[in-house]
């Protein structure tokens, strides 16, 4: 396999090095800008962050990793119970965070593997059955590319996720960053046992799908609501701390992917409606 190298500086330290990628993720015009995880170790000692680069080989950005944690160099045996460690280790924590996002939000999820990669094939199915909420999992729709020359690769999905088995993220159909899902990792982490480490994770998404059904409700009975109102009422009848707007774009985010655009198009924000007037 040929390599390209790229010269990249730690956005947390500035120190810079050149890491190598592998060409064919370059060759492939369509996937647009290329997020590659970089871990600690592979640049400075201390930080793991994400380079945004073009099909060109060009830098265009970069985006932190505040989570830190010590990797975990043997395999796990597939037999074994799923561990969110093993995970991180095939996905690296930037690919975990978007695969949980995926999940949750019901984006479809194309992998690029090879021969060599037959545990990613078992842990992302092991993904909706262990953190999804009973209703909600086997809805994902996860699908193989079994193929080394990208440029044979047809996506033409602009809805869905896709990466590789080198932790290359190829294409992402959100904008917006993964606080909740790296606050999520984040907290498990800090969680010596295992088992309780996927505990918190699955109440974590079971808490944010249960106030999405419910907002879900409360938009079938109205015309619409601005998302100032929605918050008030989350608290008041789920007896909850006010939801923070983050949180009210990801219950309508959930409803959009899982539910209805129309249903979800009922939420209004002021400010929004505002900024259009100027």
């Amino acid at each position: 396999m040929s390599y390209k190298e790229i010269e990249v500086t730690c956005p947390t330290c500035s120190l810079v090095k050149v890491i190598k990628v592998p060409m064919r993720i370059f060759s492939q015009k369509k996937f647009g800008t290329i997020k590659i995880q970089v871990p600690q170790g592979g640049v400075c000692k201390e930080h793991q962050f994400i380079v945004f680069v073009d099909t060109k080989g060009i830098v265009r950005g970069y985006d932190r990793i505040d989570l830190l944690m010590k990797t975990v160099a043997e395999r796990e045996d597939k037999r074994k119970k799923f561990s969110m460690k093993h995970f991180i280790n095939l996905y690296g924590l930037y690919g975990v965070f978007c695969l949980i996002h995926a999940k949750i939000f019901n984006y479809p999820i194309y992998i690029i593997r090879d021969k060599e990669s037959e545990d990613f094939s078992y842990v992302i199915n092991k993904i909706g059955e262990k953190l999804l909420p009973e209703a909600y999992r086997g809805t994902s729709n996860v699908s193989f590319f079994d193929e080394t020359d990208y440029n044979k690769i047809k996506l033409n999905d602009k809805n869905a996720f896709l990466m590789d088995t080198h932790q290359n993220i190829l294409q992402t159909p959100w904008e917006e960053k993964l606080k909740f899902e790296e606050e999520m990792i984040r907290k498990a982490l800090d969680i010596f046992d295992e088992e309780e480490q996927v505990n918190l994770i699955q109440q974590s998404i079971s808490k944010l799908v249960r106030e999405a059904e419910y907002v879900k409700r409360v938009l079938e009975k109205v015309k619409e609501i601005y998302d100032e109102d929605l918050v008030d009422r989350i608290a008041r009848e789920l007896m909850i701390p006010k939801p923070n707007y983050y949180r009210i774009s990801l219950i309508k985010d959930f409803i959009k992917q899982r539910y209805s655009p129309k249903l979800a198009a009922k939420i209004k924000s002021k400010v929004e409606e505002f900024l259009n007037l100027l």
